[in-house]
């Protein structure tokens, strides 16, 4: 959002509060997300709740790509901090249920190397698009993140549920099953 930051504010012709708003709406949207994850993931379980959480990040910056208005724009950036928020506490939850003790702190530091990564791509994907015409340019910007939500979205229908919230659920074999195959001893 910092490099589309400027092109928004001249297209919409909005005033510094607003930006300051649009910028740090990321937080508090954030923290509904991340305080709706918990109860979601014991309902309908860790890997379906990354799913929905991917797929509310995809519609989040759909809004914000196609945002003709600073409202639409505000909405769409809340809507994917939302995402952002439950991918965020339930990433951990679910690399501590899955993992073995030896893949458990590489498994735990993925989603701050991800987060790490988006910064560095953002940044170079403001530097490749602030050529291109203003209504054009930071809609990319922002919009271009659908691309690795898409992917995400599909690559955790292939993973295996936790374990634990298996068991949560009475259903053992499934449980036992995984276990086998995550667990690092013979």
């Amino acid at each position: 959002m910092s490099g589309a930051m400027i092109f928004v504010k001249e297209e919409f012709h909005i005033s510094d509060v607003k930006t300051r708003v649009l910028a740090g709406i990321l937080n508090l949207c954030a923290l509904v997300g991340s305080l709706s994850a918990g109860r979601t993931s014991d309902y309908v379980g860790r890997r379906y709740t990354i799913f929905i959480a991917l797929i509310i990040l995809l519609i989040g910056f759909v809004i914000m790509g196609y945002s003709p208005t600073y409202a639409v724009l505000l909405v769409g950036r809340c809507v994917a901090r939302v995402g952002v928020g439950f991918a965020l506490m339930i990433a951990l939850v679910y690399s501590s249920e899955v993992s073995s003790p030896l893949t458990y702190g590489f498994l735990t530091s993925l989603p701050e190397i991800g987060i790490s990564t988006g910064i560095l791509l953002g940044y170079l994907s403001n530097y490749i698009f602030s050529g291109l015409p203003l209504r054009l340019g930071w809609r990319i910007m922002l919009g271009i993140a659908t691309i690795p939500s898409l992917f995400l979205a599909f690559g955790i229908l292939k993973i295996p549920e936790s374990p634990r919230w298996l068991i949560m659920k009475g259903r053992l074999g499934e449980a036992k099953e995984i276990m086998f195959k995550v667990s690092n001893s013979s």
